[in-house]
């Protein structure tokens, strides 16, 4: 790459002249372990309330670690000594990435510091002190929480991606280079998903509001028993439980893919997976409803479709130590696919069972 001259814009696209950017930046100090562990933890200190704005003069000045999977009906009844686990990637300087799987307290699985004790507990109470019912607002509820958690986790990406471009100091001009490319080019695709999101919630905002949630769809496959993966998130499908690509995703910011929302967990020892979408976003859900239906599958796909497709998980210890290594490394493989690649959609197509407890009812709204 020729090198710009010191007044000309910097090679980083940043907007700084050369000089006052990367010029020598291969002479300076390296960012400190220490350094970048206490700037990710000051990051994790956000706290905000998630409701609209024009519900925010309610708020409390407390704002609590809200639950996006309750953990009194639903992580109590997969908890170990009142424990979850929690499978993630383990980053160590100098060292492969390696997917692991961690304890956690129930006190602490699925929580994030988005809503005030106030809407907490004034929004969520239907579903957190009564049974699940499969209502539209019950259904409604556990979709808002989770893309509020969704849009709470893309926020914290995004200053992340903005610290990794720190992080070229003392670096030849190739890594430089790769650092920029790699931290502009995730921070871009952060970008255009939170402002998908945004979108949504908005709309969703709406509903909350004005207690009308006819325009929010949405399939509720009851389970005999607790599910033993229980998670929640918001995603746009890239593939279909065909394994084929299920719609076209675009870089164009004002092209919004369909999004599905995902969210397992039980109520009553029942288990429940809801899959939920605004009506806009009808083609690419629909279609994966209507195949699971000819296809006839059966809870276990439903746990490949969350393992492949989100982050905010967590899995029965119990269950997940009576399978056996290859279904244990199997898991553990659907979840790195998201995390360090591409996602080969024809991994939903598995051929070793998950034992996920039956689907014992299946409810469409609208029946499609």
């Amino acid at each position: 790459m020729e090198t710009p001259g010191r007044n000309d814009p910097c090679w980083c696209e940043s907007g700084k002249k050369y000089k006052h950017c990367h010029r020598d930046k291969d002479k300076h100090p390296a960012v400190e372990a220490h350094t970048l562990f206490q700037t990710l933890g000051s990051f994790k200190k956000t706290k905000r309330c998630s409701v609209p704005e024009s519900l925010l003069h309610e708020c409390s000045n407390k704002i609590i670690k809200a639950h996006t999977v309750s953990k009194s009906s639903s992580l109590k009844a997969i908890a170990k000594n009142g424990h979850v686990l929690k499978i993630s990637v383990d980053l160590k300087f100098n060292v492969a990435p390696e997917i692991i799987l961690e304890e956690v307290g129930i006190n602490n699985a699925s929580t994030f510091s988005g809503f005030c004790s106030v809407h907490d507990k004034k929004i969520f109470s239907s579903i957190e002190d009564q049974p699940f019912n499969s209502s539209p607002l019950h259904c409604f509820l556990v979709t808002y929480r989770g893309i509020a958690k969704e849009l709470f986790s893309k926020d914290y990406a995004s200053k992340t991606f903005e610290l990794m471009k720190t992080l070229d100091g003392g670096k030849s001009l190739p890594q430089q280079v790769a650092i920029q490319a790699t931290s502009s080019s995730l921070g871009n695709n952060n970008s255009l998903t939170t402002g998908d999101l945004r979108q949504i919630k908005s709309k969703l905002n709406t509903m909350l509001i004005s207690n009308d949630y006819s325009d929010l769809n949405y399939t509720v496959f009851t389970l005999e028993s607790p599910p033993p993966i229980m998670g929640s998130a918001m995603v746009g499908p890239t593939f279909d439980f065909n394994g084929h690509k299920a719609q076209d995703i675009s870089s164009d910011k004002n092209s919004v893919p369909d999004y599905i929302a995902i969210n397992s967990f039980s109520s009553e020892g029942k288990g429940y997976i809801v899959l939920s979408w605004l009506s806009e976003h009808s083609l690419t859900c629909n279609k994966l409803i209507r195949q699971f239906l000819d296809k006839k599958l059966t809870a276990d796909s439903l746990a490949v479709f969350t393992i492949l497709l989100i982050e905010n998980f967590y899995i029965s210890p119990a269950w997940y130590s009576s399978l056996d290594d290859d279904t244990q490394r199997l898991i553990k493989n659907l979840y790195s696919q998201g995390i360090d690649g591409y996602t080969y959609g024809e991994s939903i197509n598995i051929s070793r069972p998950l034992y996920f407890p039956p689907i014992t009812n299946i409810l469409m709204v609208p029946m499609i």
